[in-house]
């Protein structure tokens, strides 16, 4: 329903924009450049939550066709996980593997606190 609406409204941005391509008697005026530089801005956001959808469609398919399950954004900054080594508890070495609504594997770092949270918790005395 999102994606229709924005479609819409971008489209009707970009028809506010054609009118004035059409209609204006000189598009190189500071009127002429507001009415079509404005709208197009607004229409390209409007076609950004469309957009951003058919790039996570596209990322997961690419995932699946791969062969994981899960599409390699954690580490998309270079950067690499935090580790666990210097945490105080005791933490299985092996989290079990959770899975979404979809059936999707969680990433590992919801699996670890996932796994903290269920560990017996010592007795402090």
């Amino acid at each position: 329903m999102l994606n229709l609406i924005c479609l819409i409204g971008a489209g009707l941005f970009l028809a506010l924009v054609a009118y004035n391509l059409f209609a204006a008697g000189s598009i190189i005026s500071t009127d002429g450049l507001f009415f079509t530089v404005v709208p197009l801005v607004l229409a390209l956001c409007f076609l950004m939550v469309p957009a951003m959808g058919a790039v996570a469609r596209q990322m997961e398919k690419r995932a699946l066709t791969r062969g994981s399950s899960t599409p390699q954004l954690a580490t998309a900054g270079g950067g690499a996980l935090p580790s666990t080594a210097g945490r105080t508890g005791a933490a299985p070495q092996q989290a079990p593997a959770l899975k979404d609504t979809r059936g999707r594997r969680m990433p590992p770092d919801v699996n670890r606190m996932v796994a903290e949270m269920n560990a017996p918790r010592k007795k402090e005395s």
